[in-house]
């Protein structure tokens, strides 16, 4: 995907903080970004083996996640009550 591409599918995110991001995910050799086009400086960004790799367990997360959601709320909501 390309930078502004990203930034428009993240919400509430900074144009800074997605940067940082990035950089950071490419240190971790998680992704891999591409200057496609010298010219136009066009980059785009892509999940490298390695980051291809934590798939499944990301998809494990969102199960449970899913599973779990209106339990977390509550725990989340009653935490809130306590504090206030």
């Amino acid at each position: 995907m390309r930078y502004n591409e990203l930034y428009r599918i993240i919400p509430n995110i900074s144009r800074k903080m997605l940067s940082e991001h990035l950089k950071e995910l490419e240190n971790d050799a998680l992704i891999v970004r591409c200057q496609c086009d010298r010219k136009n400086q066009r980059v785009e960004y892509s999940l490298s083996e390695k980051g291809v790799s934590l798939l499944p367990l990301l998809e494990h997360l969102q199960d449970w996640g899913l599973t779990n959601i209106k339990n977390v709320l509550s725990i989340q909501e009653m935490v809130a009550i306590t504090l206030s």
